[in-house]
């Protein structure tokens, strides 16, 4: 039976600016890249969701989502988690809650039959195009608040963390400054393929 691989995500896991998700996503290109230097034994699901949070009193947040429960449904053996990057409005940003409610999402893996490896990624940096970024993010609100209370609850719970803060220096490989196109999305999953110990 092969290894299950849940990405768990936003519209960066899912593949947002991608012109084929299903085969641009950076959880479609691990598949590939599994399969070329490990073998068969593992199967890469996406589930990714456009537009969601951490918090869950939020509009969209992951834990409201099928997604979600699918990948609960699903059992996986390792969990690759990149979600926070939507928690950076300076409109409800609340330090306190976000912890609360990142927790909440990783309990409830490691709650799971499967007793599932958790990997924790911190994503990429938030870029301004022309003076401004998508939807309003805040760089300073992901530097500042989410990326430390990512690695704070790896340390915490003693988990693996990919942190892929250095990933994009630029907007170059991410149109809008947050969602990272074809080129970009293959540098997100050799960055994690060569952080996780397969």
């Amino acid at each position: 039976m092969a290894i299950r691989v849940a990405c768990i995500g936003d519209s960066l896991t899912w593949g947002f600016a991608l012109a084929d998700p299903w085969r641009e996503s950076y959880p479609a290109v691990l598949q590939e890249m599994l399969r070329e230097k490990v073998g068969e034994g593992y199967e890469v699901r996406n589930f990714g969701c456009n537009g969601a949070s951490v918090r869950a009193d939020s509009y969209a947040g992951y834990v409201d989502t099928s997604v979600f429960r699918s990948s609960l449904a699903w059992d996986p053996d390792i969990v690759l988690l990149m979600l926070g990057s939507n928690d950076a409005s300076p409109y409800d940003w609340d330090p306190d809650a976000f912890r609360r409610d990142y927790e909440h999402i990783v309990a409830a893996y490691r709650g799971l039959p499967s007793a599932p490896r958790i990997c924790l990624i911190a994503p990429p940096r938030i870029h301004r195009v022309m003076g401004e970024t998508f939807m309003g993010l805040s760089p300073e609100i992901l530097e500042e608040g989410i990326r430390p209370t990512i690695r704070a609850v790896a340390a915490a719970a003693g988990l693996e963390l990919i942190d892929l803060v250095d990933l994009f220096p630029d907007a170059h490989h991410c149109f809008d400054g947050v969602h990272p196109q074809a080129a970009g999305a293959r540098m997100m999953a050799a960055a994690i393929i060569d952080s996780v110990k397969w």
